[in-house]
């Protein structure tokens, strides 16, 4: 159904359908093992919540921060 992917870390999260309701997954190169979690039919409101929600943590990209006082 949905698909998204961060080019810059190289991680996925995907929102599709099952026989018995949905599935939300998302993958991360720095993890050896994908997130996987059902929903039944009538949870399609929070399984797309959680999707909009993992797209914003694979989203966001590390960012390298200088100390603000050098030792």
């Amino acid at each position: 159904m949905f698909h998204y992917a961060n080019s810059k870390t190289g991680a996925e999260v995907h929102l599709g359908r099952t026989g018995a309701g949905f599935y939300v997954e998302a993958s991360h190169p720095d993890f050896s093992l994908p997130f996987r979690k059902t929903y039944e039919w009538h949870q399609q409101d929070q399984a797309t919540r959680d999707f909009e929600l993992l797209c914003a943590v694979v989203g966001a990209t590390r960012e390298r921060h200088e100390p603000a006082i050098a030792g």
